[in-house]
C-alpha cells in the first residue's frame, strides 16, 4: 500500500503502533473521521489494484444492480460505481413467514421489478431431501430449492442469476476461504488451543465458532467445550482440534463446490461448527480481499495491501449494521467487544504465522450513499443539494444538529421512495411497484462533506423517520 493512500486517508498514526509486530490489530471506523467524502473515493480510485469489497449477502441482487431496491442502493452507488465490488457472504438464512432470517436480500426467494417469489425449499433429512415449510428460517449453505423442474443448490440458484449481472464483479467470500484451506485449518488449530487459556474461554470459543448447523436447516447458536484431547459442539464430539477445523470448512465447501457438497451429505457430521463472522472477516481481510485481482508477490514483492513497514492495511466497506451512522448509531464495528474480539484472533496469528500481518482494518460506511437518490428523482438531488450547502455552511461538529433541524422543516419534500431507504428493517422492496432503472447521482455538495458529516446526515434522517 502506498505512502500516497495512508496520507490521503490519515492511517499512518493508526498503523504505526503495529510496525514491527509490535501490536496485532487497530480498528479505524472513517465513519468517525474528517476525511472528505471525495478525498476517500478519488484515493481508492489512484491505488493501483484496490478495490475495498462491499459484504453483502448471498441473494436478490437483479433490482440492486438496476438501482430500484431502496435502501440497497447504495449497493448500487458502491459497486456500480466502482467504488468496491460485492463480496458475497452466505452464512444467512433463508426468510420464513411471518418473520426472521435475511428478510432484506430474501435469499429464500426470486424477487424481480419488485415482486418476489418464494421458492420450494429442501434440506436433508437423514435418508433424503424433503419439503420445508417456511416456519422456520433455513442455513443457507444446507438448502436446495426447486428450480425449473428440478433440485438445485440455493446458492447455485442465485449466483448464476447474481453472475449474469453486468458490471458487478461478484466473488464469495468463501472462495478466498477455501483457497487457503491448509492454512485456515493451521491458524484455528492455534486460535482453538488459544482460547483454551483465556480468562473466558467460552467466549473465546463462540468468537471462533459462532454457530452449530445441522443438514436439516437448523443452525444457531452454540457452545463449544473441549473433551479430553477433542471438542463436543451441539452434542457432536470431534476427535481433535484439527477434526473440528476441517469440519469448519465444510460449509465453506458447501457455498463454493455446492453440487459435491450434497452428493455427500449421507457422510457428512450431524453437526457442522460455523466460523464465526468475525473470524472470516479477519481471514479475508489477511488473504487480500481488498486487492482482488492482485498477484500473491504483489509490488515489490511484498502482499498487496502491506505497508513498507510491514502493516496489512485492510479497506472495507461496511453496511448498515456493521458500520451504523454516527452518532446515533456506532454499528457493530466500533464496538469495544468487537475490537477485543478481533484482537484476540490477530493476536496468535501474528505470533505464530509469518503469513499473518499485523491488521489494520478501516471500515468504509457504504450508509453515506443512501444520500445519493435514484436519477429518475430530480426533485430529491435538488433537496439534498441545499441540505448539503446547509451543513456544509456550519460547523463540522455541528452537522447532525443541523441536519435534523433542516428535516424538520423540509422533510415533506422529499419522495417517499427516499424516506422510504432511512426506515428500519427496510431492505430490497418486494411490495409489487413498478420502478423504473435508474442510477445513483451525487449532489452537488456531496464530495465536499466529510465522512463524519455524511454519516451524521444519515442519522439524522433515520432519527426524523424512526
Amino acid at each position: 500500500m502506498s505512502g500516497r493512500l495512508l496520507h490521503a486517508l490519515d492511517l499512518a498514526a493508526a498503523a504505526e503502533p503495529l510496525t514491527g509486530r509490535a501490536g496485532a490489530f487497530a480498528p479505524v471506523h472513517l465513519g468517525t473521521r474528517d476525511v472528505r467524502v471525495g478525498t476517500l473515493l478519488d484515493a481508492v480510485r489512484a491505488e493501483e489494484g484496490l478495490l475495498p469489497p462491499r459484504s453483502g449477502h448471498l441473494g436478490n441482487w437483479e433490482d440492486i444492480a438496476l438501482g430500484r431496491s431502496g435502501p440497497m442502493d447504495f449497493n448500487t452507488a458502491v459497486c456500480g460505481g466502482g467504488h468496491g465490488f460485492p463480496l458475497i457472504y452466505g452464512f444467512t438464512q433463508t426468510e420464513a413467514d411471518p418473520s426472521g432470517g435475511d428478510g432484506v436480500y430474501l435469499p429464500g426467494s426470486l424477487v424481480e421489478r419488485g415482486r418476489r417469489r418464494p421458492l420450494p425449499l429442501y434440506t436433508w433429512d437423514g435418508r433424503a431431501f424433503v419439503r420445508r415449510d417456511r416456519s422456520r428460517p433455513l442455513f443457507c449453505p444446507v438448502v436446495q430449492a426447486e428450480a425449473d423442474g428440478a433440485l438445485t443448490p440455493l446458492v447455485e440458484v442465485h449466483w448464476q442469476r447474481m453472475r449474469a449481472l453486468t458490471g458487478y464483479r461478484f466473488e464469495l467470500e468463501a472462495t478466498r476461504l477455501v483457497a487457503h484451506a491448509p492454512l485456515v485449518t493451521d491458524m484455528l488449530c492455534v486460535l482453538l488451543a488459544e482460547a483454551a487459556h483465556q480468562d473466558n474461554p467460552r467466549r473465546a470459543y463462540a468468537e471462533l465458532i459462532s454457530h452449530a448447523a445441522r443438514l436439516d436447516g437448523q443452525v444457531g447458536r452454540c457452545e463449544l467445550r473441549p473433551d479430553g484431547t477433542g471438542y463436543v459442539l451441539d452434542g457432536h464430539r470431534f476427535a481433535s482440534a484439527r477434526a473440528l477445523a476441517e469440519a469448519a470448512l465444510l460449509p465453506l465447501r458447501a457455498l463454493t463446490e455446492p453440487h459435491a457438497f450434497f452428493v455427500r451429505a449421507a457422510s457428512l457430521p450431524p453437526v457442522l461448527p460455523v466460523m464465526s463472522h468475525l473470524l472470516t472477516t479477519a481471514l479475508s481481510a489477511l488473504f487480500g480481499a481488498d486487492y482482488p485481482d492482485a498477484e500473491p508477490g504483489g509490488e515489490a514483492g511484498r502482499p498487496p495491501g502491506l505497508t513498507e513497514h510491514g502493516v496489512r492495511v485492510h479497506l472495507h466497506w461496511g453496511a448498515r449494521a456493521m458500520a451504523g451512522c454516527p452518532p446515533r448509531r456506532g454499528g457493530y464495528f466500533g464496538r469495544k467487544s468487537t475490537a477485543r474480539a478481533l484482537r484476540g484472533i490477530m493476536g496468535p496469528l501474528v505470533r505464530d504465522f509469518a503469513e499473518a500481518h499485523p491488521l489494520c482494518l478501516v471500515l468504509l460506511p457504504a450508509p453515506v450513499f443512501m444520500l445519493c437518490p435514484p436519477d429518475t428523482s430530480p426533485g430529491d438531488a435538488e433537496q439534498l443539494r441545499a441540505l448539503f450547502k446547509t451543513v456544509l455552511s456550519t460547523p463540522a461538529e455541528q452537522a447532525y444538529e443541523t441536519a435534523l433541524g433542516w428535516l424538520a422543516e423540509h422533510r415533506e419534500s422529499f419522495s417517499p421512495y427516499l424516506l422510504d431507504r432511512f426506515r428500519d428493517g427496510s431492505g430490497v422492496p418486494h411490495d409489487g411497484a413498478r420502478r423504473e432503472p435508474a442510477t445513483p447521482v451525487e449532489p452537488d455538495g456531496f464530495r465536499d462533506l466529510t465522512l463524519r458529516q455524511a454519516s451524521a446526515l444519515v442519522a439524522a434522517f433515520e432519527e426524523v423517520l424512526a
